[in-house]
């Protein structure tokens, strides 16, 4: 009767199964990596067009004349700025 370790076959045979599994997981990091850097730099870019808009309703609002300008204007800051700090705090980006 052949003793699984000493036959040849059989480790080599292990020794392949090991450096596929070796394989296929530097294949899934590599993925997961790439995922998570690009769902980052979505993340980046809503945070990013938010502020922008931000801006745009704060410089509104001090140009705006008639109180319900800037009562609508201040309304849209808020939101933006409720919005942006929801983002962040999920993100983990506190800045």
């Amino acid at each position: 009767m052949i003793q699984p370790n000493s036959h040849p076959t059989y480790n080599e045979r292990h020794q392949k199964i090991i450096e596929m599994i070796d394989l296929t997981m530097d294949k899934y990091r590599t993925a997961v990596n790439t995922q998570k850097m690009n769902e980052q730099v979505i993340i980046d870019n809503i945070i990013e067009e938010l502020d922008k808009k931000r801006d745009i309703a704060i410089n509104k609002k001090k140009k705006a004349l008639l109180n319900d300008e800037v009562s609508i204007y201040r309304l849209e800051e808020n939101t933006l700025d409720y919005i942006l700090f929801i983002i962040r705090e999920w993100a983990g980006k506190y800045y």
